[in-house]
């Protein structure tokens, strides 16, 4: 009879050994996966939010460098035309989309607000003196959480029209 130890292959304590250690690497890589799309996700909800913010500021400016405030506190906005209410409320913010609308119309597409953010905290003031504008405002996430927010001065270029 030949003894069972001098044949070749692996023990059951070798095999349990090895699929041990396949499993605890294989846990590791799964780990570590989901980290990576976890930071990969928020890096791109900030990445978005300050490429949201940056095109309203450009958009904003852009319409309040060029309009024309008039002597009862009207805007004439150029390639808009006039703009219900006064320079401190021409803009305004959507409550349930968080989008910014000039007057009726939406300032930006809808595309421009990409996974779900929204500006909050919007305020537009107007120095009639200097003929400046200070605006204010936030860009938020789903969870209310604030990913940028901007807060400039835009100098009126027209004269104000009496």
């Amino acid at each position: 009879m030949k003894r069972l130890r001098n044949q070749n292959g692996l023990t059951l304590t070798e095999m349990l050994c090895t699929v041990i250690i396949v499993l605890l690497f294989s846990s590791l890589v799964a780990v570590g996966a989901n980290a990576a799309v976890r930071s990969f996700r928020i890096s791109m909800a900030d990445s978005q939010a300050q490429e949201l913010c940056s095109t309203l500021t450009t958009a904003i400016s852009d319409k309040l460098r060029y309009c024309t405030v008039e002597a009862d506190n009207t805007v004439f906005i150029q390639g808009v035309g006039y703009v219900k209410g006064t320079a401190e409320n021409i803009f305004t913010v959507n409550s349930d989309s968080g989008q910014v609308y000039l007057g009726e119309n939406k300032l930006l597409g809808v595309y421009a607000y990409p996974e779900g953010l929204k500006v909050q905290d919007f305020s537009v003031k107007y120095d009639g003196t200097k003929r400046i504008f200070t605006v204010a405002f936030q860009i938020e996430d789903r969870r209310d959480t604030k990913l940028a927010e901007a807060d400039f001065q835009v100098k009126q270029i027209n004269q104000e029209t009496n």
